[in-house]
């Protein structure tokens, strides 16, 4: 019994630290998945039973064989030892996911997670007030926290849409509510501080998509308050609100904005990137380029197809494709890309089988996942990590549990 109890506190202290990490530390994230992997280890060596619940559950088979995947897809090609260091330490989270997705099936410890989640975003909201209290005067300079602007962006995507559906849900206690909705609204602020037009996209698309599929009189309620609450904006603070409103009307103009014509030019390379791979290196395109040999083998391609693109597309990048599927294809190859979307399919369809509430924040948190991932790579990077953990915290609770 006391083996029993010492694990369960240890969980439950990785946890905590795990969920305030996520916006305040990469270092935090990095040594939450060592502890957890370190913690797999133990229990699944120790404990038989452990090994069978992982034997028994495709989402944790396939997660290990994901991690396997990807490591054997940088040895058959591009057969260098750095892409496979690099993507042996990057890739490290899908063998804790087993891990991590039972501590987050107590409910005590889901508990522990949000609580710790919205002490960390806290933290990191008194860090962009400092910031923005440097400035004096705002005039749409993009504010971060302790994470890059793009992390930390879409990070707090994932974190408000998580949010929505525990605020107005009608089960929860008033208090408990009125502190989501305070925390949404500043978020909401953050994230346009933060001018990252892919979060808000994805933010306004789920939030929408959500209410109106479960609380259209929420949003009833919301239209007629924007309704009084944007013109008094607009009067008090009109440069401010000019100032954005010019940042999001940016995102539909593919003519003039360098940044929107430039990424639409990544996404068609990229796809003929990996056509290019299917016909002439299929080693490639099945067990992709490798994430650091991606950039030498595709700038190769592009300047043997557009010598001038750089002078054509000034923001174009031979680093990535900013886009989360085609760029994983590109570097990790179709076979793991496939296996990835089958083990988010495997997870939605888990979390589907939990209660209203955070069944809908899981749901929110994957949508807000793949839409951000239309412009931005991010199957590989810290968010990617922080992104796992919300939605283990929406998987059903143990008394609900039925293995996938």
């Amino acid at each position: 019994m006391k083996h029993l109890v010492n694990v369960n506190f240890f969980e439950k202290c990785i946890v905590i630290f795990f969920g305030f990490s996520v916006f305040t530390s990469k270092a935090g994230l990095n040594i939450s998945v060592a502890l957890l992997f370190i913690l797999f280890a133990y229990l699944f060596i120790s404990n038989k039973n452990y090994r069978a619940k992982i034997a028994n559950n495709k989402i944790f088979i396939l997660s290990i064989s994901l991690y396997i995947i990807g490591l054997l897809s940088t040895l058959i090609y591009p057969s260098n030892s750095a892409d496979t260091i690099y993507f042996a330490r990057k890739a490290v989270f899908l063998l804790v996911i087993p891990c991590l997705f039972m501590i987050n099936m107590n409910a005590e410890n889901k508990s522990l997670a949000i609580k710790s989640l919205c002490a960390g975003f806290l933290v990191a909201v008194v860090n962009v007030a400092y910031h923005a209290y440097n400035l004096g005067v705002w005039d749409g300079e993009r504010i971060t926290s302790f994470f890059d602007v793009g992390r930390w962006s879409e990070m707090l995507t994932y974190f408000l849409v998580f949010l929505l559906p525990l605020a107005l849900d009608n089960k929860e206690k008033k208090q408990k509510k009125i502190i989501y909705l305070l925390l949404i609204v500043i978020g909401y602020v953050c994230l346009i501080l933060s001018g990252s037009r892919g979060g808000m996209l994805a933010s306004l698309m789920v939030t929408v998509l959500y209410l109106v599929v479960y609380k259209r009189d929420v949003l009833l309620k919301l239209s007629a308050v924007l309704l009084v609450v944007l013109p008094l904006l607009m009067f008090i603070f009109p440069s401010k609100v000019n100032v954005v409103e010019n940042r999001i009307g940016s995102i539909t103009n593919t003519t003039t904005n360098k940044s929107n014509s430039a990424r639409i030019k990544m996404w068609e390379s990229g796809y003929l990137f990996a056509i290019d791979n299917l016909k002439n290196n299929p080693a490639a395109f099945f067990f992709g380029s490798g994430p650091i040999n991606f950039e030498r083998e595709y700038s190769t391609y592009i300047n043997s197809v557009n010598k001038n693109i750089l002078s054509d597309y000034p923001e174009f990048s031979f680093r990535d494709n900013h886009n989360g599927i085609l760029d994983a294809t590109n570097k990790l190859g179709i076979v793991y890309e496939i296996m990835f979307l089958v083990l988010i399919a495997l997870i939605t369809r888990q979390i589907m089988k939990g209660s209203p509430s955070i069944k809908h924040s899981g749901l929110n948190v994957i949508a807000a996942f793949f839409i951000i991932g239309m412009f931005y790579t991010n199957q590989l990077e810290y968010q990617t990590i922080c992104f796992f953990y919300l939605i283990s915290i929406c998987l059903p609770s143990l008394p609900e549990r039925i293995h996938a």
